[in-house]
């Protein structure tokens, strides 16, 4: 495949034309001291259907208790900045499960993990490119629980500005870290799922890692102006955004017979928009990243009561 931006070469035998893509390079981490807390909430929107923002066609969405544990768990602990690695040979080791963020350059990738992680921690520029290391963060249990704790990885983004070592450390990365649970590519929902991104798609599945595709800047769509639509606008935007979650539906899993390790279902979120008090979609999306890990809320399913059973012959042998 061509691509404006230099290639990287993908570490295993993949298919024709998707051994080479670039990678934009992220930024070096910011001392954890200078990190700054997140600006005060926007205008919300009362009265959404949060529902619209997820198109669930494998999957079960989540109830108002798995969603309220989901937001709980990522306020547990403040998020700890763990580590930073330019290699995937000096990567720490450890022992908690972990996700990893992966997007074409603008596509908001920073601005949701702050968004996600209640904290400005992953840094942000409007230079697509900034970042230069893979950073590790952890979110949820104490340290010394480490399997009941999710670490979450800010990686390269490949497109403009994009460099192509990272390609191939990211693979690696992919194909080696046995704490991987899953893997989430954002996309923008403005722009909907390019070539590049169907590259790295088809990267992935051939790997076998479980993935699942975030509608980043959702709120572009559903929320174009500073005006709060009217019952009608918002549906016509609302059955935008669906036929945009519906297409990459389409280019995910074609085939719903075959997932090709892709979760059925497609989130849409805002790391800006605020609704209802709450940031649009970003509970969703924590969920989702729990469930990856193992780490979810399961409700408890009452069992029956143990019955009696009366043997056959007993019954027919009273007469």
């Amino acid at each position: 495949m061509s691509l404006k931006l230099q290639s990287c070469s993908h570490t295993r035998n993949t298919r024709a034309g998707l051994s080479k893509l670039s990678f934009r390079s992220l930024s070096s981490h910011a001392a954890p001291n200078r990190f700054h807390q997140l600006p005060s909430k926007t205008p919300t929107v009362r009265a959404f259907p949060t529902s619209a923002l997820s198109y669930h066609w494998d999957t079960l969405p989540p109830t108002p208790a798995q969603l309220n544990h989901a937001a709980k768990f990522f306020k547990l602990q403040p998020p700890t900045f763990l580590w930073s690695a330019e290699k995937f040979k000096t990567m720490d080791f450890g022992n908690s499960p972990e996700v990893c963020f992966l997007g074409r350059s603008n596509a908001g990738k920073s601005s949701l993990l702050n968004a996600l992680l209640c904290k400005n921690i992953a840094h942000t520029s409007s230079k697509p490119g900034r970042t230069r290391l893979m950073n590790a963060f952890a979110v949820g249990g104490a340290e010394d629980n480490g399997k009941n704790r999710l670490v979450v990885l800010d990686m390269p983004g490949y497109g403009k500005g994009g460099r192509a070592e990272w390609g191939t450390q990211i693979m690696k990365y992919l194909e080696k870290r046995k704490e991987l649970k899953g893997t989430f590519l954002l996309v923008d929902a403005e722009h909907g799922v390019k070539k590049s991104d169907q590259q790295l798609l088809a990267m992935i599945k051939d790997i076998g890692v479980p993935y699942q595709v975030i509608l980043s800047k959702a709120d572009k769509i559903v929320f174009p102006g500073s005006r709060t639509p009217s019952s009608q606008a918002l549906e016509t935007r609302l059955t935008e955004l669906r036929r945009t979650m519906e297409s990459v539906k389409e280019a995910v899993q074609p085939n719903s017979e075959d997932d090709g390790g892709a979760v059925g279902e497609v989130v849409a979120c805002s790391s800006e928009k605020w609704i209802e008090g709450k940031r649009m979609g970003i509970d969703e999306v924590r969920f989702a990243m729990l469930r990856a890990a193992g780490l979810e809320y399961r409700p408890s399913i009452p069992l029956a009561r143990p019955v009696e059973i009366v043997p056959h012959e007993e019954i027919f042998s009273h007469g």
